[in-house]
């Protein structure tokens, strides 16, 4: 594990304005990490990040330490804080050494003592010294490992530090008994060296006598080569008069031959004239043959020709009149079509309004809409402050046109947030959900929208006040969890959502103030790093015990 420097405490508690810093899965540092915004909150997530992920054993994650390592020291460098980059380069530093790189370990364990001495961390010099101190010594360049320890001596002789010191030296004893263990097992390993030594100048004489042995059998190879040289020269001779005496039989053939084709030449001549004769006969007959074809041939084109001039006009006749006809039906067609296509778009327009769009797709393509189980929704209800006796003082209509203006607000609000969805209207109260998709995402948008509603509400008491009209104020509660999603009914059908979370957001909008954003833990640790949030304590709500509860004032610049 790597320190904690003691001067690093109040700066992280400050860059991470909350409450505490309560441990988080790497996958949900990782999301908040994307979503950080300044130096400030990336350093803060990045620390965190780096601490598990160091502790880890997996090679994967070892990979993540360093990049996320590298990130949180450049990270420090922009904030230009000696006690940030101090930290910020001992972790790059057990990174490396996680890696087995030395060299980088050794640079940054240097970085983050320097950066100790001018931050006047004793905690972090002394961690660094002891591991410069290891390393240089796995060398074996006990001179350098002197050096940073007396560095660190001097520092601290300078400023006062003999609490540290005493650690210092402490430390420096146990490196010095593990060096001298180290010197130990150097000698035991030369004396073993030496050994090896006299074992292999036994074997480089055997091989030597073993060297001279196989030049003499190399020297008894070579007379008998020579020998079998001889034997095959004499044999290559023998080849060669047989192949002479094979030319000449081949001679004596080809001789044969000629005098054979010299004999049948006439009778081959004779067979040939009679062939061509034969051949003008039948060339003969052939043609006669074909001068009455194509007498016959050309008779039977005319009476084609005539039928086809008649079947060609009645043809044209048939076709002219489908066409006619096709044409006034295409048009009727394209008509009854444009009109369906209008009615088609006025339906989808309306089913989308109602509906969420992956919902109505769904509705259009099957008929039905199955039920959808979200793991991580967000569940916000807003509700009017002492309805029934502004309402009484408004009248009927007023009280219609007030409300009918601040829910077309919200739902301009809504539209502006393509991750948030409507689900309905409750008399005064107003619902709204994000996260009702399969990709998980942060409920940034949805505070965003509770926030903003909040704005539009003080804007429109502050304007309605100084006419001397009754105005709405609002409470907003939100809550975080798994809710099911789906749609209900047959003719007048809605897309609703069930679970506890609905009514737990429901009890947090209860338990809200006037003008307030209220959250919930489960909430507020999704957004602490983009929102500053006042904790109000535990409350107390009905059949759910006590809650954490925190107000959003407002999102991070």
């Amino acid at each position: 594990m790597r320190p904690l420097p003691r001067v690093l405490l109040p700066l992280l508690l400050l860059l991470l304005a909350g409450t505490g810093v309560r441990a988080q899965s790497t996958v949900e540092l990782i999301e908040q990490l994307d979503a950080a915004e300044t130096d400030g909150e990336r350093y803060g997530i990045l620390y965190d990040l780096t601490g598990e992920l160091l502790d880890s054993k997996s090679r994967a994650d070892q990979d993540l330490a360093l990049n996320f390592s590298k990130q949180l020291y450049q990270t420090a460098g922009r904030l230009g804080d000696a006690k940030l980059t101090g930290p910020a380069a001992y972790t790059l530093a057990l990174a490396y050494r996680n890696k087995r790189d030395d060299r980088n370990t050794e640079k940054f364990m240097e970085t983050a003592m320097e950066a100790g001495m001018k931050a006047g961390d004793p905690d972090l010099i002394i961690s660094a010294v002891s591991e410069l101190s290891r390393l240089t010594a796995k060398r074996r360049n006990y001179r350098e490992a002197n050096r940073h320890t007396q560095r660190a001596l001097d520092y601290f002789t300078a400023n006062g530090g003999n609490n540290n010191i005493s650690k210092l030296r402490a430390a420096l004893e146990r490196e010095r008994a593990a060096l001298a263990e180290k010197r130990r097992n150097i000698a035991r390993e030369s004396e073993g060296l030496n050994e090896e030594v006299a074992r292999l100048s036994t074997e480089r004489d055997a091989l030597e006598g073993t060297n001279a042995r196989l030049e003499r059998e190399k020297r008894e190879r070579d007379r008998q080569l020579e020998s079998t040289g001889e034997e095959l020269a004499r044999r290559s001779e023998e080849l060669t008069t047989v192949q002479e005496e094979k030319q000449r039989a081949e001679a004596r053939t080809a001789e044969m031959k000629r005098d054979v084709s010299a004999l049948t030449r006439e009778a081959l001549e004779q067979r040939a004239i009679t062939i061509a004769t034969r051949e003008e006969l039948a060339q003969e007959t052939i043609h006669r043959q074909e001068l009455q074809l194509d007498a016959e041939h050309r008779q039977y084109q005319l009476y084609g020709s005539l039928a086809v001039g008649a079947i060609l006009l009645l043809l044209a006749a048939l076709f002219y009149t489908r066409f006619r006809i096709k044409n006034r039906a295409a048009a009727e067609l394209a008509a009854a079509n444009t009109a369906l296509d209008d009615a088609r778009q006025q339906s989808d327009d309306l089913l989308e309004n109602i509906l969420p769009a992956e919902i109505a797709r769904e509705l259009k393509t099957t008929g039905k809409a199955r039920a959808r189980r979200f793991p991580e929704a967000t569940v916000l209800f807003c509700d009017f402050v002492n309805f029934t006796a502004t309402a009484e003082r408004l009248g009927a209509e007023a009280l219609v046109e007030e409300l009918d203006l601040c829910f077309r607000a919200f739902d301009r609000i809504v539209e502006e947030h393509p991750g948030v969805e409507k689900i309905k209207t409750i008399g005064d109260a107003y619902m709204v959900a994000s996260g009702l998709t399969q990709r998980k995402e942060l409920p940034h948008d949805i505070v965003r929208v509770a926030l903003k509603m909040q704005e539009f509400l003080a804007g429109e008491a502050a304007k309605r006040g100084s006419l001397g009209l009754p105005f709405f104020t609002g409470r907003i509660g939100l809550h975080t969890g798994p809710v099911v999603a789906g749609v209900v009914g047959q003719k007048k059908f809605a897309y609703d959502i069930w679970g506890d979370t609905v009514n737990v957001a429901s009890r947090l909008e209860s338990a809200s103030a006037a003008g307030k954003v209220n959250v919930s833990e489960s909430t507020y640790d999704l957004i602490r790093y983009r929102f500053r949030c006042d904790y109000r304590g535990k409350i107390s709500v009905k059949n759910k015990g006590e809650i954490d509860m925190y107000f959003v004032e407002e999102e991070l610049a």
